[in-house]
């Protein structure tokens, strides 16, 4: 009967603290959305022109050493906005870890060869993290207006943190990934990546 009873309380305590981490995730989600909203474009038709973009970085690579479609997707949606005239400048923000792994120099290559013009980027190689690179863009770069672009789950977030710095963000969504696990792989990961973001900015 002890151990009957002391296996109830085990059990009540794990289903109490999956509800506590539930509704966490669903509490950051919500203050997400909410800053985000109205903010995210899936066309260029509407969206406003800023001065400055911030073109978020990612691995250029999968693991397997293909070519991501992440990345892949923000390089031809950053071509696009260039082309359509919707900002003057474009900070080039991720990490360069090592000489073969540089993300703003891959950006900045892979750009000039779809027709963007060198003397609008400017690289930022301390982009290690998404709040690192609107954190920068703000005290760096001085800006408090900026065009987000990364895939949509992505923007949101950096919208919500750049709410924190001050800084008026939009975001253009790339093109997710095709592949159906990618998508769910990185769409629950970003569940969890909001959870962290709220507890860094607070609550706004």
């Amino acid at each position: 009967m002890k151990k009957q009873k002391k296996r109830h309380k085990i059990v009540k305590g794990i289903l109490l603290l999956l509800f506590i981490c539930l509704m966490g995730v669903g509490y950051a989600n919500y203050k997400v959305l909410s800053a985000s909203n109205g903010r995210v474009y899936d066309t260029t038709d509407a969206i406003p022109h800023r001065d400055t973009a911030l073109l978020l970085g990612t691995n250029p690579k999968t693991k397997t050493g293909k070519r991501s479609t992440y990345y892949y997707h923000r390089i031809l949606a950053a071509a696009q906005l260039y082309k359509e005239g919707k900002f003057d400048r474009i900070i080039l923000s991720g990490a360069a870890i090592a000489p073969d792994y540089d993300e703003p120099a891959s950006m900045r290559e892979d750009l000039m060869q779809l027709g963007v013009p060198d003397s609008i980027m400017v690289l930022d190689k301390e982009g290690f993290r998404t709040i690192n690179s609107i954190a920068r863009a703000k005290e760096v770069f001085h800006t408090d207006s900026i065009l987000l672009i990364s895939q949509d789950f992505h923007n949101r977030r950096a919208i919500y943190q750049a709410k924190h710095y001050g800084i008026d963000a939009i975001g253009f969504n790339a093109a997710d990934s095709p592949y159906r696990f990618s998508r769910l792989k990185n769409h629950l990961r970003e569940y969890i990546a909001r959870v962290k973001a709220v507890m860094e900015v607070g609550n706004l």
